[in-house]
Order: C-alpha cells, then structure tokens, then sequence
C-alpha cells in the first residue's frame, strides 16, 4: 500500500481539486491524478466523482476515508518513534484550540517550543466546539486544547481551570456589586454566544435553570464585547477570553463562582499520540506551570 496515494486523496477531498490538493502536496495535478486512479484500480471501484466544479468522495470513497486517515497518522508515528529511538525529535502536531488558547497561550507557547524542538512542526487549527468535536471525530487533528467534550467519546485530561466572568459596560450599576447573581441575566438585556461557539455558557444558564433575556446573538468574541462596552447589553465569558479587555469594561465573578476547565482533549489514549505529541503535552503542562 502506498502512503503517497492515500494522501493525495485524502488532500483532494479536502480540497475539493486536484489542482488544490497538488499545490498543498508539491507535486504536479497530473501526478495527483496517477496516483487516485492508481488507488481506485487497486480498490477496484471509484472513489472519486470528477466534475467541472471538483472532485467530491464517492459513498465508498466515503466510508474508507477515515480509515485512510488513521491509516496516515499512525504510519506518521512509525516515522516519529524511529527518529525518536534514533534520539531525534522530529514530527508534525496537529493541534487544534479555542480562539482564546490562540491569542493568549500559542504566540508565546509555540515560540518557546520551537526554540527547544526546532524539528517539530506545529499545525494550529482555530475553531469553536463543534468544529473541534469533528476534527477529532474525523482524524484532522492529533488532539485539542478545549473544555471537555462528549465524555463518553474523548479522553480528557484537565490543566487549567478559567473563571467564567459577568461583564458589563462601565457605567452599569451592577458594575459596583462585588459579584453578579447568575439570575440577573434573565432580567438584564443579554448578548449571548451562539452554542456551537461557546458551550460552556449554555451549560451554565441551563445548570442554573435560568434563561436568558436575550437582546442579541452573536457568534464572534469580540463583536459581544464591543457590543458590551458599548452599552447594549451584559454578556457571561471566560476570564481568558476578556483578559485584553479589562480597562475597558467591568467584570466581576458570578454568584455561585462558574468555572470552565480547559484541557488536553483526545480520540484516544495520550499513550497512543504520536511521540511528536507526547512531547508537546508535557512542553505545554510546564509552560502553564510557569
């Protein structure tokens, strides 16, 4: 079996060409083409449909994707844990993180571990619950730096717990109190995140069995913050998320005290990552340490 073959098509789904998938590999789009049709002559059956818009997976193309995937990653790990017997640190992650992990951890983060592990390549995928719950699900990304996801699908290990915060245009009169009860929010005009970009939020409104009164819903961070300081609404986010903000705005502590725990979250057993991975984790555990 060919790797080769099995990430030029992998890339072309992705894609959705040939010509897209050819420039990401570095090779020629004819080159690309070979190597599918070699693969589908193989199978004995297409896995591709060819349109003048692109190129979509056929349903048995479909089914085998994820299996072509797993497939790429775990022959990835061989090559990582030869060179790591070898006493060489060398390998790609893919790691995918909250918008807020992004800004606040990675600049400093990945500058740090890349001046330790120049030979490790880091690939940073931003994106919100969902899309990480998929990238995971379908093998996109080794593991990710988020709040817990479906616990009976993932493994999670937990590192640092992020306070859930009120805030609140400066001027507010709740801006005074020492906390904000988490019953206000059904009184006060609310900016509130959609659920597929901020779960967490939801999940305390629902806890706490109160709902919302919701002026607007807005998928963005910063677009309900400067909705916030500008006076039309009150909104719930995590202290991380807001850290930038603070001049800006009050912000204060629920009553009861809410927390998000963010995490090292994985399709399987941090044992079984890449040792590339397995040299990530510990780097980021001492990094938050510090």
């Amino acid at each position: 079996m060919s790797i080769l073959k099995l990430k030029a098509y992998i890339a072309a789904v992705k894609f959705g060409s040939l010509t897209k998938a050819a420039e990401a590999l570095d090779y020629t789009q004819p080159s690309i083409s070979h190597m599918i049709h070699s693969l589908e002559d193989d199978y004995g059956f297409s896995l591709l449909i060819r349109s003048k818009s692109g190129v979509t997976p056929t349903d048995n193309g479909a089914e085998l994707l994820p299996i072509m995937q797993d497939i790429v990653n775990r022959y990835e790990h061989l090559s990582e844990a030869v060179y790591a017997i070898h006493g060489l640190d060398i390998g790609t992650v893919r790691l995918g993180a909250y918008t807020s992990v992004c800004v606040h951890w990675m600049p400093s983060l990945l500058k740090e571990f890349r001046e330790q592990f120049p030979k490790i390549e880091i690939h940073l995928f931003e994106g919100n619950s969902d899309e990480i719950h998929n990238w995971l699900e379908e093998g996109h990304i080794d593991f990710a730096i988020s709040t817990i996801q479906r616990s009976e699908e993932f493994h999670f290990l937990p590192l640092v717990e992020d306070r859930m915060m009120a805030i609140l245009p400066r001027n507010h009169p709740l801006s005074k109190n020492d906390t904000v009860p988490i019953e206000v929010f059904a009184e006060e005009r609310c900016i509130i995140p959609y659920e597929d970009t901020h779960k967490d939020v939801q999940r305390i409104f629902k806890k706490a069995k109160v709902k919302p009164n919701v002026a607007y819903q807005i998928r963005g961070d910063e677009a309900i913050i400067a909705m916030v300081k500008k006076g039309l609404g009150i909104s719930l986010l995590s202290e991380l998320l807001i850290t930038d903000h603070f001049q800006d705005m009050a912000h204060l502590p629920l009553a009861p005290d809410h927390v998000r725990t963010l995490g090292i979250t994985t399709k399987t057993e941090i044992k079984s990552l890449s040792p590339a991975s397995r040299t990530f984790i510990p780097f980021l555990q001492q990094w938050l340490k510090k």
